[in-house]
């Protein structure tokens, strides 16, 4: 056998190496900003940080239950047994939702606003219950949902699908907030019927998100925030229990507010203070016991902050900046109306809704009641985010088909 000339040898490509390169060449096309594949690279960059922020979320969930779980006599996965639950129901719908033709929410987006509402109406049925004062939730068969929470994927989709089948007519200001604008307002007032202003606050965030991305003139935009703000604040002022939160926000050293109404942020900042900056570790937590009530609800992140630090309440941070950088590039390579409304809507639902918590939990605004998005304990909110999760990745999907049909 003749060996190889010493050209070819020298012809032959190196190996040498190439393989790490390779891998550190695939991880940072996930966030090129151009070239063939940066469409798909943008998708699974997007389903890589949920799945990211799902495995932190169901492991502090874990975490922030377990010991008053086991206070109680249970078994302390019985928390995390549900939540895990609902997290494989969310990855179901989010496949569904994924494979789902971004044509076929246009046609049935008429149909998704209106079966939001009659099962939002079921609260105020027997089958609806009060938790904590708030008549937001439903029971059937010993499994409990928050419909209000599927209000945001149903408001995004079918206010995306009416704005972009009347792209043209948006010019006119009746056009650009007829019928979107009214049945947000029906969304947003069956939530607050329930007296849950912290959802209602979420939907009134989406709206004006849909309007902004569609292009509504400035005097239009601003009319609609100022309309908004005053329904805020007079749902604030008519509420005594809203009022005093404010209070207790606006003077915490005042007497009582620290074991008040106050109390839960105020150990929240305690347990964000203990973290220091790598945290005291995993499952670790001292106000888990027994000082924040429900630590794995709306205040997990004060525990997240405590059990992994500043170091891990940052990476957290960092992945929905990573999401919300997935999400834009996902809408800028997209060619379709329809896609970017509903990237900016759930954009602002899922970012804002994570900065309004860590907000509420480092005491930078009063206590209004919002999970943090893929984290909190929830089924609804859970189900409902992995969801839109997947609609994202249908609109992203089509943009794929779209490119190889002009190729």
């Amino acid at each position: 056998m003749t060996p190889p000339s010493r050209s070819a040898v020298a012809a032959r490509p190196s190996t040498t190496g190439s393989r790490p390169e390779s891998r550190h060449h695939r991880l940072w096309s996930l966030f090129a900003t151009q070239g063939p594949h940066s469409n798909r690279n943008a998708r699974n960059l997007l389903i890589t940080t949920t799945l990211a922020l799902v495995a932190i979320g169901l492991m502090m969930v874990l975490s922030a239950s377990s010991v008053e779980l086991v206070a109680a006599g249970k078994s302390p996965f019985d928390t995390f047994r549900k939540q895990l639950m609902w997290a494989g129901i969310g990855g179901v719908a989010l496949v569904v939702c994924a494979f789902i033709p971004l044509r076929a929410y246009r046609r049935l987006a008429w149909p998704i606003l209106l079966g939001s509402f009659v099962v939002s109406l079921l609260v105020f049925t027997p089958l609806g219950y009060e938790v904590q004062g708030n008549r937001n939730w439903i029971r059937v068969a010993g499994l409990t949902a928050q419909p209000s929470e599927f209000l945001k994927l149903s408001i995004v989709v079918w206010g995306g699908a009416v704005l972009a089948r009347k792209a043209r007519l948006l010019g006119d200001w009746k056009h650009m907030f007829v019928p979107v604008a009214p049945g947000a307002a029906i969304a947003i007032l069956l939530v607050i019927a329930g007296k849950d202003l912290g959802t209602a606050m979420i939907l009134a965030l989406i709206a004006v998100a849909l309007f902004f991305f569609a292009g509504a003139s400035p005097k239009l935009f601003i009319g609609g925030i100022a309309a908004g703000v005053i329904g805020v604040g007079l749902a604030v002022v008519s509420s005594p229990n809203r009022m005093n939160r404010i209070s207790a926000w606006l003077d915490p050293t005042a007497e009582g507010t620290a074991e008040g109404l106050g109390y839960q942020s105020a150990q929240a900042l305690y347990g964000l203070a203990g973290g220091g900056v790598f945290g005291v570790g995993v499952g670790q937590s001292r106000q888990k016991v027994s000082w924040i009530p429900e630590a794995h609800n709306d205040f997990v992140f004060a525990i997240l902050g405590e059990e992994l630090g500043l170091v891990g309440a940052l990476i957290v941070i960092l992945l929905f900046a990573v999401l919300a950088f997935s999400i834009v590039r996902i809408s800028k390579l997209a060619d379709d109306l329809h896609t970017t409304y509903i990237c900016g809507g759930v954009l602002v639902w899922i970012v804002g809704q994570a900065i309004l918590n860590i907000a509420v939990v480092t005491g930078m605004i009063p206590v209004i009641g919002v999970p943090l998005p893929f984290i909190s304990y929830g089924g609804s909110s859970m189900v409902a985010v992995l969801a839109a999760v997947g609609v994202l990745v249908s609109c992203s999907r089509a943009t794929d088909r779209r490119t190889v049909g002009v190729a």
